[in-house]
């Protein structure tokens, strides 16, 4: 469980670091660009890698059976959430809707995953992603207000959908493989 948990404060902690500016400029001035860049993905990919290794290594230690209505829960989100982190990286209307749809599909991702693990290890998982995700819509509402994108073509916003779904499905059917855990259909 140790190895999760510094993966977690690890990763967090760097992607903090754009919710304090005056930290954010002093390091960019300190590190400059490319330096900071790079030294923040090193960062956040040891964590990531920690939070994957911590999480095989985490014994099960359940605090809860989630109910048997979870995992559809769970199924009927995950799509959505798949399409809002597309719309992160894709111009489309979305954006006009949804202000951060990376940090919201990110916040969906979490909420589902908790619905339908109740174990030690995935709660701090799920429910640290799900903190930091309010916590940084919260604090990216605050330091801007950017105007509504322009209107886009509607086949971008088909685009966003069909690459959400199509992605959900890979995630979907490798899971197993990927994260050790079966995906109930």
């Amino acid at each position: 469980m140790t190895t999760l948990l510094i993966g977690i404060v690890l990763f967090f902690a760097v992607h903090a670091i754009p919710m304090l500016p005056n930290v954010k400029t002093a390091l960019l001035a300190r590190l400059g660009e490319n330096r900071f860049k790079g030294l923040f993905s090193l960062f956040a990919m040891a964590g990531f890698v920690a939070i994957v290794f911590g999480m095989d290594e985490a014994p099960f230690r359940p605090l809860w059976t989630p109910p048997s209505w979870s995992h559809t829960v769970t199924n009927l989100a995950m799509p959505v959430a798949f399409c809002l982190l597309v719309a992160a990286y894709i111009p489309s209307n979305f954006r006009r809707i949804v202000r951060n749809p990376m940090l919201s599909g990110v916040l969906l991702w979490s909420l589902a995953h908790l619905v339908s693990n109740g174990d030690v290890a995935s709660i701090l998982l799920f429910g640290s992603f799900g903190v930091f995700s309010v916590v940084d819509i919260i604090s990216a509402n605050g330091r801007s207000t950017p105007a509504v994108p322009a209107k886009k073509p509607a086949w971008l916003d088909a685009l966003v959908i069909v690459m959400g779904l199509a992605v959900f499905w890979l995630v979907r059917y490798y899971h197993a493989s990927l994260f050790g855990v079966a995906v109930p259909f």
